[in-house]
């Protein structure tokens, strides 16, 4: 299979995971917490307790609570949404289209280049 991908992915180790929280709205319009298993300025993988339809738009917040408490919402146009198991949770791939707050999404892909860095550093 080719890879479509415009740009490698950071996979989010879980020591970094925890710092990181994430939420997607659903459906009902309520934002959920949701877990980012790697990004890119491009796109995102995460696990959803909710499925989302391929093709739709969905909201996302990203944050990192200890050091940019803001959340930044960016847009992504989910390209695949894949059961892990019957009545389990949902591995969602999302391509990222609209970054709302640009600076603030810079600041985060400078979070996530620091954390590409020191990836090797990972007890």
């Amino acid at each position: 299979m080719m890879e479509k991908r415009k740009g490698e992915r950071l996979v989010v180790p879980d020591t970094y995971r925890k710092y990181i929280a994430f939420k997607v709205r659903e459906v009902s319009g309520d934002f959920v917490d949701a877990e980012l298993f790697n990004f890119s300025s491009h796109g995102i993988r995460i696990k959803s307790r909710y499925e989302f339809p391929f093709g739709s738009t969905i909201e996302c917040l990203v944050s990192v609570p200890k050091s940019i408490t803001k959340e930044i919402p960016f847009k992504g146009k989910i390209k695949y949404c894949i059961q892990e198991e019957p009545m389990g949770n949902y591995l969602i791939g999302a391509e990222i289209i609209e970054p709302r707050d640009k600076i603030a999404f810079e600041l985060f892909l400078k979070i996530h280049d620091f954390m590409k860095e020191r990836i090797d550093d990972i007890p």
